[in-house]
């Protein structure tokens, strides 16, 4: 039992992170983490919401992550729950997501005797005793951090190790906690030490010495630009970014991974920048400028247009949460953020180049892409933008035909935007706003940024995956606009291969507008409708019972044709391609292999 001055392990881990301002927990129970789960409840104004399986969950944590900028809290039980969860995890480190992973795990005793607990695995070595650190193992690629809380004397300083490193990396974490340990006594005055989130470099005077040299590079520049990608939003730096944008003047673009994080309201935005797949007259705008500030890149295919971004290194400065470059010289271990905030605060406005108007950049418009159907994608996208979207909106893209189609539409500023193109796990979206619609809540209620309502543009094959959080977000009364795309199918993969192939099919007829009366919402907590026309939808999105229906779950499905496919999709599939195809060549011809057809 804990005495006066000390409280039990389980009550410091969840105050410690209501400490940071997360007032919700996600994941789902298990024998291993139900006891610890308890401890949730002694921490006033922290609470449960449980989802509908382990993937989800962390999907869910991720995009309360994307949402908040805080960790995302996931709690799962040993094995079979944190093996579920881990595709979810995965995603958050590969694009940079702040969540923190909580493992209930068998007691210390079992695991040193090394017994037979359910959910174990056989040792792979003899096959007569389980193996209870093999899932540790798994998980030690997908995280940036982990603590076992087996020794006592360390508890508290374990947690904040985690804590602090997942916040300052922007990564997952895992905190595995035995079963015999939630209760462990820790000192009470372990809460009153502050933890230290703040990001530092080790050499402060290089960071001097940096944005120096970054700024002599911007005062000699005559065609200079501001390219911002995703790990710049991840890292939380949007503001010292549109500062710097606002300030300088310069042409700003951002990548299809950062849609949205310059706003695209601002006079000083031209486009994004996806190598040979932007717009017309956007590639030769960054490409032909004499500097460009590369802040938080991912160098992906999906996010260069296919390996066809060609910015050259004697141009080209790279702020990166591991590493500052400057024209090709690398500065490892150097975290963009307190240089760049250096570079700001040192800005002479009276020794910039004079800025290229936006206006005279000549960018083109988007290929408009036919349709047999009535609400063509072209059409669909730059309507809903133009005509639903509002500011401060978080607005979720699915990881198909979706996250290609709204790239051509034009956001209002202040919008933050997620589609996972990088990892592109199909079925992410619909979770992943359900930890929005977490993360907009505690917003709202501890009144520590603006409210902006969750939009979802979610596809039927993807919803195949998880669509029964339908059920979480009802039940806990969440208010999402959901745009369900109903194209028959996963179009995405039909573009990539196989347009009539049966793995591309899913089950035709499921009643989705039915779906929220199935898992048994009330009525009260969703509206739903089906359109086949643009007349239908454009009358009601203006209409009264839509907007009357704002505190609602609103779910609209939107039929679509089975192949109408985003030019920008159809483009990318094609550069892959070829790309793909010259690799093969060139790898079988250094192999001494001959090159067969594919």
């Amino acid at each position: 039992m804990a005495s006066s001055d000390t409280i039990p392990l389980g009550t410091f881990l969840f105050q410690r992170i209501y400490q940071m301002g997360i007032t919700r927990i996600l994941g789902c129970p298990g024998d291993f983490n139900m006891t610890l789960l308890d401890h949730i409840f002694n921490v006033k104004g922290l609470e449960w919401v449980g989802c509908c399986n382990e993937l989800n969950a962390a999907y869910a944590a991720d995009g309360y992550g994307r949402a908040r900028g805080l960790p995302g809290v996931l709690v799962t039980t040993y094995g079979v729950g944190e093996l579920s969860a881990i595709n979810g995890v995965s995603g958050a480190f590969a694009e940079h997501v702040p969540l923190l992973h909580i493992v209930g795990v068998p007691a210390r005793p079992e695991m040193a005797e090394r017994m037979w607990m359910h959910h174990t695995l056989p040792s792979s070595a003899d096959f007569d005793s389980p193996d209870h650190e093999v899932y540790m193992r798994m998980s030690a690629p997908v995280r940036c951090c982990s603590a076992h809380l087996t020794d006592v004397t360390t508890l508290a300083k374990d947690i904040d190790a985690v804590l602090t490193t997942v916040w300052k990396r922007s990564l997952p974490g895992y905190i595995f906690v035995p079963l015999d340990i939630v209760n462990a006594p820790v000192l009470t005055t372990k809460l009153d030490v502050p933890l230290v989130l703040k990001i530092t470099n080790p050499d402060p005077q290089l960071d001097d010495l940096l944005a120096d040299k970054i700024l002599e590079s911007i005062y000699a520049s005559t065609k200079p630009a501001i390219l911002a990608d995703l790990l710049a939003r991840r890292h939380r730096s949007r503001e010292l970014v549109m500062t710097l944008v606002n300030t300088t003047k310069f042409p700003s673009f951002s990548t299809d991974l950062a849609k949205g994080f310059v706003d695209e309201d601002s006079p000083y935005f031209v486009g994004q920048y996806n190598g040979r797949l932007s717009l017309p007259g956007v590639a030769e705008a960054v490409e032909s400028s004499d500097l460009v500030i590369n802040i938080g890149p991912i160098i992906s295919d999906s996010n260069t247009g296919g390996f066809t971004r060609f910015i050259e290194e004697k141009h080209l400065i790279i702020l990166h949460p591991a590493y500052v470059s400057i024209f090709g010289e690398v500065h490892k271990g150097v975290h963009f953020l307190p240089v760049l905030e250096k570079l700001v605060a040192k800005l002479d406005v009276a020794k910039l180049p004079a800025s290229r108007p936006v206006a005279s950049l000549a960018i083109g418009s988007a290929p408009v892409v036919l349709s047999p159907a009535d609400i063509s994608t072209s059409y669909f996208y730059s309507y809903i933008v133009s005509n639903f979207l509002e500011a401060n909106d978080i607005v979720f893209a699915d990881s198909g035909t979706a996250q290609y189609g709204i790239n051509d539409a034009k956001f209002p500023g202040h919008i933050n935007f997620t589609t996972q193109l990088y990892y592109s796990s199909i079925g992410f979206a619909l979770p992943a706003a359900l930890g929005a619609c977490v993360a907009q809540r505690e917003i709202d209620e501890n009144k520590v940024g603006p409210h902006g309502r969750v939009v979802l543009f979610e596809g039927d094959g993807s919803s195949m995956m998880t669509i029964q959080e339908l059920s979480t977000i009802t039940r806990n009364k969440y208010n999402p606009t959901i745009f369900f795309i109903n194209n028959h199918g996963y179009t995405i993969e039909r573009a990539i291969h196989g347009p009539e192939a049966k793995y591309n099919d899913i089950a035709p007829h499921w009643k989705y507008t039915e779906l929220f009366a199935t898992f048994g919402a009330d009525p009260s907590t969703y509206f739903c409708r089906r359109v086949t026309k643009r007349a239908e939808l454009e009358e009601l999105l203006v209409s009264a019972e839509f907007k009357e229906a704002e505190h609602k779950a609103r779910f609209i499905e939107v039929e679509m044709d089975r192949l109408d496919i985003p030019w920008r999709l159809s483009a990318q599939v094609a550069q892959m391609s070829e790309h793909t195809a010259k690799w093969f060549y060139e790898y079988s011809q250094k192999m001494g292999e001959v090159p067969r057809a594919t």
